[in-house]
């Protein structure tokens, strides 16, 4: 009765026979097509409760459930068999103003939920509301997290096999993943086609990279430095930090926060020594120019210039070769600092560094370390500690 203005069509509805799952090479690209089409929903073709839960009404949805006029909250609307708590994410995603009392979607997931609304019913795509609420453009992580503390399946897999996890990463929703990890998303459930989210998070960027990792330190009960970009004793965000003067790697907010922080930090607390650092010289080929002029010349009068860390990657390319000896790429979070080492500068300290970023490195790519630069030519990396993977 109520079809939302929305219809599937006869080769959708052939895709969507199918048992199992589908995959890119039988359907998938039909079932993208059907998604596509949820977005010409119209609210006023849908019954008068599931208008109340999109637009937001709380007193009108309370109403409906007191007077038993609402709907069976199990059941579902439209062609594309939507179901309520997806009308409530779809609602605060697409709804700006509404009418009079409207916009209370939390309060509303709330109320239905203690109602008996289930959290996980599926639309013909496999799609649950964690879904919608997950991988839209429009985030919303105050009804994600409602929905998984009412207990919405954060492994749940669509018709592609996918879970939340998948989409959350391809949109850069940092926020949203943390949430996800948080309630135990697996890394490696595959979709369809045989990926998973520990496959595919390295591809995502520097930011779901760090995201994705801290989550896998946590739950391997790893501890490293700078996993927050906080005061190491007082956990405040603050963007003054200070390096530790001796291993450059701890962070502090004020000097009492270090003096607090010490009897902690010096069990772990490594100076820079020729026996932890590499000294590399810097190539800076096209880089030169991201290089300011006042660290040059803090350079020219012999003052060591501290950077905060600096990212080191190999060669990305499937030749051996190339891999093992051609230029390295450092820069820092500014790009105010970037060069290239090149292995006959420094071959055993080139090779050094590059066996650490190959072995403990993210991917075997790249990797974060404290370093120096006393000089224009002269940069110290210290290698014997690992930074955490960073958001750049």
């Amino acid at each position: 009765m109520y079809n939302g203005g929305l219809s599937v069509s006869r080769e959708m509805k052939k895709i969507l026979a199918k048992p199992g799952y589908i995959g890119s090479d039988n359907g998938g690209k039909g079932c993208e097509t059907c998604i596509g089409e949820s977005v010409n929903l119209d609210p006023l073709a849908i019954s008068p409760f599931a208008l109340a839960v999109f637009v937001g009404q709380l007193d009108a949805v309370e109403e409906a459930i007191e007077k038993g006029t609402a709907p069976d909250l199990k059941g579902t609307e439209t062609p594309f068999k939507t179901g309520y708590a997806s009308f409530v994410i779809l609602g605060a995603q697409r709804v700006s103003g509404g009418p009079p009392g409207g916009m209370r979607h939390l309060e509303i997931l709330k109320y239905l939920f203690s109602k008996g609304l289930p959290p996980d019913v599926e639309d013909i795509v496999g799609f649950t509301a964690l879904h919608h609420a997950t991988t839209s453009p429009v985030p919303k992580e105050d009804l994600t997290r409602c929905l998984l503390e009412h207990k919405a399946n954060v492994n749940h897999r669509n018709r592609y096999g996918e879970i939340s996890l998948l989409g959350t990463m391809q949109l850069n929703r940092i926020p949203t993943i943390d949430i996800l990890m948080e309630y135990g998303a697996d890394l490696d459930l595959p979709d369809a086609d045989g990926w998973t989210a520990r496959k595919h998070f390295l591809a995502c960027g520097p930011q779901v990279t760090a995201a994705v990792t801290k989550w896998i330190r946590k739950r391997t009960g790893e501890e490293v430095s700078r996993t927050e970009k906080c005061c190491d004793a007082c956990g405040k965000a603050d963007p003054s930090l200070k390096n530790c003067g001796k291993c450059k790697a701890a962070r502090h907010c004020s000097s009492e926060c270090q003096v607090k922080a010490w009897p902690s930090h010096k069990k772990t607390c490594q100076p820079f020594s020729t026996s932890n650092t590499v000294t590399l010289k810097p190539y800076y080929e096209s880089f030169g120019n991201t290089m300011p002029i006042a660290e040059l010349a803090r350079g020219s009068m012999g003052y060591p210039t501290q950077s905060d860390s600096v990212l080191v990657q190999v060669p990305y390319t499937g030749n051996p070769a190339i891999a093992s000896t051609g230029n390295l790429l450092l820069y820092t979070k500014k790009r105010d600092f970037a060069c290239s080492i090149r292995r006959a500068d420094a071959p055993a300290d080139y090779d050094r560094i590059s066996q650490i970023v190959k072995t403990k490195g993210v991917g075997g790519a790249k990797a974060y370390f404290a370093a120096e630069l006393e000089s224009k030519d002269k940069l110290v990396v210290k290698v014997s500690e690992v930074l955490a993977e960073q958001p750049w």
